[in-house]
């Protein structure tokens, strides 16, 4: 018989260990789903960090700054030389046939750019190969035909010179470098070094893992990263570089997540620009862009064959990789990197014999000089204007300025000044310094602004900041505002040169005199002008009023108090260089106001256009009187204080104004031709005495690079109610007669009072005629 209680007793611990084995399963599923739920908000938190970086401010972007977006429709006027000189500053190459983004093959008549993609500030336009055809007529060119990849078209753009990057506060520089303007072959590459599979893997690849640890094992070193791309794009984007099993966690997670949210273009774009490639002293060098200009001085677009291997292959350790420190083992590296390319057929034979048999040619210096040392100048004028157009916030990371900049026309200033320089002093340790603006004269855009004999000085910029009395550039404003009153005043009215004094203010009576000393009697308003004679000035200038005067010279563009001395007149206003060249604009443009300026526009990081330069053109002065001045001026070229342009410039038809202030202390000159208006000034930072006028120093400097850029012989435009008159030279009076002693000047026909009849100058002695006039005649 059977014990029920004691088998009841024996079946217990069985019992209780299955109760056991259910509570724990039940606890670890309780745990399992903590855990899941714990991740789950983990991962959410992970995202948020994720989405916000990446669809952010991902990077402390420097402000970029562009030099001016050419633009050529049909029938524009159109330089070769000029673009070519352009193309080549900007990093282009000439070729003979052109097959490559970054090429240009130029004849006499046409020219053939292989445009880079860039951003023109609607998004990222794909390279495109771009043909001019040029119609030549007498000494003009023009565009006869457009065509982009062989389509014909109405306008067509060319990249713009990168002139700077202004460095954020981060002093974390970077050249962001768009996915369409990286080489394929760099792209290529990439990928089949440091992740194959990474168009078909979801962020992680246990299948590279093994291959890669395949790959190592067999090359006896480290060929191959077990991480994907995605995985290094996390490390370098969003985590440290601390090695433990948490941070691969994340990082593992992250790829995930960044795979999903994100297309394969973009992620790959962002680690062309993440990657961390050297260190350059205290900063590090991130992304292909910067790392391009600081191993080889180049941008992405221009590498080698055998330079994209070496940063491709300076990737797996940029310490160990130190081509400064390590040029064999970079150069072992970069080999072995230019074997996989040549194996994968991305390299002919040829290519890849020419490849591993080059040097490193990584730069000379380590040192990375910014940008900004070749034209900080210019740039002071762009930051300016930045500061008046958009408030600091606005500034924001990344924002691009596209600018009025010609790099072409900055090198050949700087030239001259340089040259002019050296040939002016007496010795190499001369103290001259200059300053120099070429303007567009209709536009009034700054092309190029030398503040200093030495390119790149980022010191004091004598161009925006030197403010030295202007002398006689102050003339024209003056015979401008008699002109205006064409009943009072003609060209060929007479003005009084006899000495004169004024008592000043303080007791001292001031007498004013001609440069040579001498004093004519009565000179004509224009020959007053063009030989610069201060007497005549002077009284011009009191019979219209200092008060008007003054007026006239803030119309001009001059927006600092003036005191109503008799010495304005001549000059005694202090401005900078970057002052009298928007003073001299409305000369240069019949009477009309235009605004100098730098800044043409700005594009936010979206593409979002912050602010547009509108061009406009404002009627200050009358047309007639604006002619009639201009007249004087080209005058001043041909027969006046600048009369040696007449051989310097031969042939050619130009304007301008001589400036010289007392003892010689600074040399002035103002010229403008029908395309540019420069602005000159010379002298000594320390204000002592130098050997030159406005024509024997500032002109030369003006001469030598209009000379050189090329003239555009001003056009003659006579507006409404101007005549040619005959003016009595005795008198001043216009003639409606015949008469031995007169001369013709363009004058306002408007109800001119005619003289009918000759001045009988019998009265008056006739000067003894010397024996070779009585011989010859």
């Amino acid at each position: 018989m059977v014990n029920k209680k004691s088998s009841a007793t024996e079946q217990t611990p069985a019992i209780k260990t299955l109760s056991k084995r259910r509570r724990f399963f039940v606890f670890s599923l309780k745990l399992l789903l903590i855990g899941i739920v714990l991740l789950a908000f983990y991962t959410l938190y992970l995202d948020s960090k994720v989405v916000a970086k990446f669809e952010g401010q991902r990077w402390q972007v420097p402000v970029q700054v562009y030099g001016k977006v050419a633009h050529f429709q049909l029938g524009d006027d159109i330089n070769l030389e000029h673009i070519k000189q352009e193309l080549v500053l900007t990093g282009y190459q000439r070729v003979t046939e052109v097959k490559q983004a970054g090429q240009f093959a130029l004849s006499k008549k046409r020219i053939i750019i292989y445009r880079r993609p860039f951003d023109f500030g609607s998004g990222i336009e794909d390279s495109q190969q771009i043909t001019i055809d040029i119609n030549k007529s007498d000494a003009r060119a023009t565009v006869e035909r457009l065509m982009v990849d062989n389509t014909d078209v109405n306008v067509i753009e060319l990249e713009p010179y990168l002139i700077d990057r202004i460095v954020p506060e981060n002093k974390e520089d970077r050249v962001l470098v768009p996915l369409q303007s990286v080489p394929e072959k760099l792209l290529d590459t990439l990928l089949l070094v440091e992740d194959r599979e990474f168009y078909f893997h979801a962020g992680i690849s246990p299948l590279g893992i093994l291959r890669a640890l395949y790959n190592n094992v067999r090359a006896g070193r480290t060929v191959q990263g077990g991480s994907t791309l995605t995985q290094q794009l996390v490390k370098n984007m969003y985590l440290t570089r601390d090695k433990t099993l948490w941070r691969k966690v994340n990082e593992a997670i992250m790829a995930l997540l960044l795979e999903y949210r994100y297309s394969k273009d973009q992620l790959l774009e962002a680690y062309i620009n993440e990657v961390y490639l050297g260190q350059h002293f205290a900063n590090g060098i991130y992304g292909f862009g910067l790392a391009a200009e600081f191993y080889f001085g180049r941008s992405v677009a221009q590498l080698t064959n055998e330079q994209m291997a070496t940063l491709i292959g300076v990737i797996k350790g940029p310490s160990y990789y130190d081509p400064w420190r390590y040029q064999h083992r970079v150069k072992t590296r970069r080999d072995l990197v230019l074997k996989l390319m040549f194996e994968q057929e991305f390299l002919t034979k040829s290519e890849y014999v020419a490849a591993v048999e080059s040097d490193l040619s990584v730069r000379q210096s380590r040192r990375l000089k910014p940008s900004k040392q070749k034209f900080p100048n210019y740039i002071q004028l762009v930051k300016r204007e930045l500061s008046e157009l958009l408030l600091p916030e606005e500034q924001a990371s990344g924002i691009r300025v596209f600018t009025t900049f010609s790099p072409y026309s900055q090198q050949l200033a700087e030239h001259s000044v340089k040259q002019q320089l050296a040939k002016l002093a007496k010795s190499e340790q001369h103290q001259l310094q200059a300053a120099m603006l070429v303007t567009d004269r209709a536009t009034g855009e700054i092309k190029a602004l030398v503040g200093d004999k030495n390119s790149g000085y980022a010191g004091f910029n004598r161009a925006l900041n030197a403010k030295r009395p202007i002398g006689s550039l102050i003339k024209p404003a003056i015979y401008l505002a008699a002109l205006e009153r064409y009943q009072e005043y003609q060209l060929g009215s007479l003005l009084d040169d006899k000495p004169i004094s004024f008592e000043m203010d303080n007791g001292e009576v001031w007498q004013p005199k001609n440069y040579s000393g001498k004093f004519y009697g009565q000179v004509s308003l224009h020959d007053s002008l063009v030989k610069s004679l201060n007497i005549p000035t002077v009284n011009l200038g009191m019979a219209i009023g200092l008060e008007h005067i003054a007026d006239l010279i803030h119309m001009l563009g001059y927006d600092e108090d003036i005191a109503l001395r008799p010495s304005m007149l001549l000059g005694s206003i202090n401005m900078s260089p970057y002052q009298v060249n928007q003073f001299y604009l409305p000369f240069a443009n019949h009477g009309e106001f235009v605004k100098s300026h730098v800044v043409e526009s700005i594009v936010s990081p979206q593409g979002e256009t912050l602010y547009r330069y509108q061009n406009e053109s404002i009627p200050y002065f009358s047309e007639q009187a604006s002619y009639l001045t201009d007249y004087a001026l080209t005058h001043v070229a041909t027969e006046g204080t600048a009369k040696s342009l007449s051989w310097r410039l031969k042939n050619h038809t130009v304007a301008g104004k001589t400036g010289t202030t007392n003892d010689q202390r600074d040399s002035w000159f103002v010229g403008y031709d029908d395309q540019h208006l420069v602005t000159v000034w010379l002298g000594r930072d320390d204000n002592k005495a130098t050997e030159f006028t406005g024509s024997s120093g500032a002109l030369t400097l003006f001469a030598d690079f209009i000379s050189q850029f090329g003239v555009v012989d001003k056009a003659v435009k006579v507006p409404a109610n101007i005549e040619a008159v005959s003016f009595e030279q005795a008198t001043g009076y216009p003639l409606a007669v015949d008469c031995d002693n007169s001369i013709d000047f363009p004058a306002v026909n408007i109800g001119l009072a005619y003289q009918y009849s000759c001045s009988e100058l019998s009265d008056k002695p006739k000067k003894e005629r010397s024996w070779f006039e009585r011989l010859f005649g």
